[in-house]
């Protein structure tokens, strides 16, 4: 994976639509002091570079009824993994999947309704072909919650 070499238009420009993707290219263009055609030119490289993965919001999960959160640790089956970790994507309640290193090969971070939800889902995970183990840990309480990626480090 090669990083792409951003100037300081681009962080700036990528600093503001992390705060809010709405910003129309004509807001842009004035809080950054350039031509509304530079921003778009941007914007359209950034995405076609896979910079910019997606426009999204971000959701409260307490406020759309997703009261349980935890992350599930998964030992799995090298000669499987590709094809678990696929499965485990393809879960809706799936919000992060991770592969790792130490004494498990996953960690999935999900959102569920309740404990019978994430039980549910826990059983699920493990009968995905592949998966030898799983452990779940139970969110007690969100401290950060920010997708933001720091472009100033």
């Amino acid at each position: 994976m090669v990083s792409l070499n951003l100037d300081d238009l681009d962080i700036r420009l990528l600093q503001l639509l992390q705060v809010n993707s709405r910003f129309s290219f004509a807001e842009l263009s004035r809080e950054l002091d350039v031509a509304e055609a530079t921003v778009r030119f941007r914007v359209r490289r950034l995405v076609s570079e896979g910079v910019i993965a997606k426009f999204t919001i971000l959701l409260d999960p307490n406020k759309v009824g997703r009261r349980v959160s935890g992350a599930i640790l998964l030992k799995l089956d090298p000669a499987r993994l590709d094809e678990a970790c696929k499965a485990l994507i393809a879960f809706a309640e799936t919000m992060y999947l991770f592969q790792s290193t130490g004494e498990y090969d996953v960690v999935s971070v999900v959102v569920a309704r309740d404990l019978e939800h994430l039980n549910d889902l826990v059983k699920r995970a493990k009968a995905v072909v592949g998966v030898k183990d799983a452990r779940v840990s139970i969110a007690t309480q969100f401290l950060k919650f920010d997708p933001f990626v720091s472009l100033n480090l």
